[in-house]
């Protein structure tokens, strides 16, 4: 592994005792499966509800399930980067070369020491917008890139960034599958509203068929007054939610509730998934379940 993706721990951040960094690396040329792999986009409008945390988390204990799982940062600001302890000023290749510069994908993926694969962001993907405006098939740029590695991955998450863009529309026709992370706030149910909004115009305008997952509930820090007095918020948003989604003909779409913690934040600084950090925190066994449905989500589809 080149010596720029070696990791340095922060000494003020000591590891706690159920610490595990290892990971289920293997070859880039290797596959664990013969079909192709499942696409999954996370997908919000907005900014600060917790794309990146959600999708680098589930890639994380995907991996640790002996799953091959390669994240694709579609997002400028290359959180998705960051979160996986890649130093973005050293990145020689990304996305955007491959893109708009005929680079070929597999030049720019790199090996993580978290076990996931990553093809990193940039900011040159600010002008993305008005380059794919002019190009044929511009939804689909992605999609076809992407065609060329999905036989030597089992899954590929996509970190869409926020805005009803062309990136955004690029991951959601690329993936066909995606899970919409929400803030347990006033404005979850008006998000859906607009998410839905999306998807429809996709189907109607393109053909394009959106499967919706799962939904992420980021429970907000409450305290003990809080909840004997008003009650747990993120129940009655997720009361909300499932209105939403029975009301939309979509049953069977899971909710789940992720809770605050700081352990999340302490993974991030060292550049892990919080699977790698803290697998035994309420926030680590609960991407755990979240993984876990995704492999269960996509064995009950061969299975039909």
């Amino acid at each position: 592994m080149p010596a720029w993706l070696t990791f340095q721990l922060p000494h003020s951040l000591p590891l706690e005792k159920d610490v595990d960094l290892t990971g289920n690396t293997g070859r880039f040329e290797q596959n664990t499966h013969s079909g192709s792999a499942q696409r999954i986009a996370f997908v919000h409008h907005k900014g600060g509800t917790g794309k990146t945390t959600s999708c680098i988390n589930v890639a994380g204990w995907l991996a640790k399930m002996n799953k091959k799982v390669l994240v694709v940062d579609l997002d400028p600001q290359g959180n998705a980067v960051a979160a996986l302890g890649v130093d973005r000023k050293k990145i020689e290749g990304s996305l955007y070369d491959v893109l708009f510069s005929n680079t070929s994908i597999k030049e720019v993926i790199l090996e993580t020491d978290a076990g996931v694969w990553l093809v990193p962001s940039s900011l040159d993907l600010l002008s993305a917008e008005r380059q794919m405006v002019d190009r044929a098939n511009h939804t689909n740029l992605l999609q076809k890139v992407l065609k060329s590695i999905e036989k030597q991955f089992d899954y590929i998450l996509i970190d869409v960034g926020p805005g009803s863009t062309l990136l955004m529309i690029n991951g959601i026709v690329a993936a066909g599958n995606i899970i919409i992370p929400l803030d347990s706030g006033v404005f979850a149910y008006e998000t859906l509203e607009t998410l839905k909004t999306l998807v429809l115009d996709l189907e109607e305008e393109l053909g394009i068929e959106t499967n919706v997952m799962m939904i992420l509930l980021r429970e907000y820090s409450t305290s003990i007054f809080d909840r004997i007095f008003d009650g747990e918020p993120t129940q009655v948003i997720k009361d909300l939610v499932s209105e939403f989604l029975m009301s939309n003909q979509m049953p069977a779409v899971k909710i789940h509730s992720i809770p605050y913690s700081k352990k999340v934040y302490e993974a991030q600084m060292l550049g892990m998934p919080v699977s790698h950090v803290a697998p035994f925190s309420d926030v680590g066994r609960a991407y755990k379940r979240i993984a876990q449905d995704v492999l269960n989500h996509v064995s009950a589809q061969y299975a039909r």
